[in-house]
């Protein structure tokens, strides 16, 4: 009988055993912060910040890890690792984080009247947590060398973005006054001050993993996943191609993308690429082909593919308009109206929404003002491609 109760016990802990290591969590290594490769990074950050961001990151992870709130077990690798010819180090099924700046950029704005210019800068940041796998036919014995670049597949993002305006005036309608005028433009070192704190922000709100803990699970993660991709922003609005050409209007197109996709991934759950706007050389036929980023890493250049999404989107900035209503007494009131729309249509969702901006201002007598427009269209655009993700499908 004790014999039988001996056997029993070691069953159990079979089983036990077996079921801790069927359950266990699966293990990402930790890399050092990228930085998307685009002209719509235009604040340039040192490698002070990149430290910064870096340590905010690194401590933000093992604060969820500690609440027990990763879907997978936090490690670091170090650059000596990363360089490491050992396959141990970086074999394929080891699954890598990547936190990559992908938006670091501002809309920067003078308004000019009769009696002085206003300055003014809307700074925008991005932050991506890319989780990859090493692409099968990796050289490993020359990661990282020079001439080779680390090639890696997309398992999954979790996309973050905040922006922020820094020298917007206040006007006092008892004295007719402008107050906190900026009179001259911002600087870099502001502009880079503003990036950090809107990425210590962000990182100070709640993360959800929930959209890739199935694809971190599978080691091999296969290529046919559930995917989902902003494949391009188009601009059919005559007023928008007008104001927003050539660089601006990719830049715009690539923050509308982004905007949508942070929004759409966090309501919905799904795993969504980046968007695939950039450069002006994609378009439709973006749909059918295979997509590759490149990023900066303090370790070499990081050449990011993703499959083909299975569900493409297409977003379009259908439409502009503004006007300005003088009331008398010299009030103005200046409104600005945008248009995107969204294909295909999921759901219960609106194909198409809108977005209004009305700025009431009372000018002292014979003063004429020359309002920006591009400022108000590009925050109202980011906001409306925020709304457009977050429908309840």
């Amino acid at each position: 009988m004790i014999r039988r109760i001996g056997e029993l016990l070691v069953a159990v802990m079979i089983i036990l055993s077996t079921g801790t290591a069927l359950a266990a969590k699966p293990v990402v290594y930790l890399q050092p912060i990228c930085t998307y490769n685009s002209s719509i990074n235009n604040i340039q950050l040192d490698n002070t910040d990149r430290r910064e961001l870096d340590r905010m990151i690194k401590d933000k992870l093992t604060r969820m890890a500690k609440d027990g709130d990763l879907p997978y077990e936090l490690r670091e690798i170090t650059a000596t690792e990363h360089h490491s010819s050992n396959e141990h180090q970086v074999a394929e099924d080891k699954i890598f984080l990547y936190p990559t700046l992908m938006v670091s950029t501002s809309i920067d704005t003078a308004n000019n009247n009769t009696l002085e210019t206003a300055y003014t800068s809307t700074v925008i940041a991005g932050i991506s947590l890319l989780f990859c796998m090493p692409e099968e036919n990796l050289d490993y014995a020359k990661v990282g060398s020079e001439g080779n670049t680390v090639s890696l597949r997309l398992l999954g993002i979790v996309p973050l973005v905040d922006a922020e305006t820094i020298g917007l005036p206040t006007f006092d309608a008892k004295t007719n006054k402008w107050h906190n005028v900026r009179s001259e433009a911002i600087s870099n070192s502001e502009k880079t001050r503003k990036v950090m704190s809107l990425v210590r922000n962000m990182l100070k709100e709640d993360i959800s993993f929930s959209n890739i803990k199935g694809n971190l699970k599978d080691d091999k993660a296969k290529l046919g996943m559930e995917t989902y991709q902003v494949v391009n922003v188009g601009m059919s609005s005559k007023m928008a191609q007008e104001m927003f050409s050539g660089r601006q209007g990719e830049e715009l197109k690539f923050l509308v993308g982004y905007y949508y996709t942070a929004a759409y991934q966090k309501k919905t759950k799904r795993v969504v690429y980046p968007p695939a706007v950039r450069d002006n050389r994609l378009a439709d036929k973006m749909v059918d082909a295979a997509y590759k980023i490149s990023l900066d890493s303090v370790n070499g250049r990081v050449d990011v593919s993703m499959s083909n999404p299975k569900h493409p989107i297409k977003l379009d900035i259908s439409g502009m308009a503004n006007d300005t209503v003088e009331s008398g007494g010299n009030v103005y009131t200046f409104l600005h109206k945008v248009w995107l729309a969204k294909s295909p249509v999921e759901g219960s969702e609106k194909a198409e929404l809108s977005r209004l901006n009305e700025r009431t201002v009372k000018l002292p007598e014979g003063v004429t003002t020359d309002y920006d427009d591009k400022m108000v269209y590009s925050a109202l655009l980011m906001g409306l491609a925020q709304e457009l993700g977050s429908q309840k499908l």
